[in-house]
């Protein structure tokens, strides 16, 4: 349970950031720097919609998990809390449809592992593709919280 807690702790760190990223303001990200060649907000908004749906899905899936598979709940009620924050930071307010998922729990359980695996791998490949320094270090942070509770998973 600390290592639950420890890993949102992180993720929440990086994640405020990216609201001023997100602004028209000129205040300052992570690095509390404002550079004059910084890119527009708007060359990463692609990116930060397409990383909104990716976290918004998982997170769907592993809220339909925690009810569909009781023995499952612990984790993946953490999973999604993890998946709520980060889409709240990109802006997101929306919540996915859920899917369905099976009712083993190896099964649902595999699933879920997959997904937080996709997923962890789509905030690493953002964080690499983002104009913005600051946006990258917050989907950086992202994917380490999600690697975090990977780790919880095996």
């Amino acid at each position: 349970m600390a290592g639950g807690l420890a890993g949102t702790a992180l993720a929440l760190v990086g994640c405020d950031a990216v609201d001023g990223l997100l602004d028209d303001d000129e205040s300052p990200g992570v690095s509390g720097a404002v550079s004059p060649t910084a890119p527009a907000v708007d060359a990463d908004s692609d990116l930060v919609a397409s990383v909104l749906d990716a976290v918004t899905a998982t997170g769907a899936l592993a809220t339909a998990v925690g009810t569909t598979v009781p023995a499952l709940a612990g984790v993946a009620t953490r999973l999604a809390r993890l998946h709520d924050a980060h889409a709240t930071e990109l802006g997101g307010a929306e919540q996915a449809d859920a899917p369905a998922v099976p009712a083993g729990r190896a099964a649902a359980l595999r699933r879920l592992a997959q997904a937080e695996t996709r997923l962890q791998d789509r905030l690493v490949r953002a964080a690499g593709q983002a104009e913005s320094g600051a946006l990258a270090q917050v989907l950086a942070s992202m994917a380490a919280a999600v690697a975090q509770q990977r780790a919880v998973l095996a």
